[in-house]
């Protein structure tokens, strides 16, 4: 959950990191919300149609929140290199 690298040989991306330690250590409850429902993150990078956002935007407050409360409860990682 600390990010790794992902994609073919030679073509990997950095996946984010989502335990404490990464980003999401800086986002409200409603930022995380609205980052999943739009797409968008907090400082306006686009999360890519790799990520199933657009799944999870369909999720109610309710489970969106169990998502944000499991996510906060992870131990505080480094980003994968």
């Amino acid at each position: 959950m600390n990010g790794a690298p992902f994609g073919p040989p030679g073509q990997e991306i950095l996946t984010p990191n989502l335990t404490p330690g990464g980003e999401l250590a800086f986002w409200s409850e409603q930022e995380f919300f609205t980052t999943i429902r739009s797409g968008q993150t907090p400082s306006g990078r686009q999360l890519t149609e790799d990520m199933p956002w657009k799944h999870y935007s369909q999720m109610t407050d309710e489970e969106l929140s169990a998502i944000w409360l499991f996510l906060q409860s992870l131990p505080k990682l480094e980003q994968a290199k």
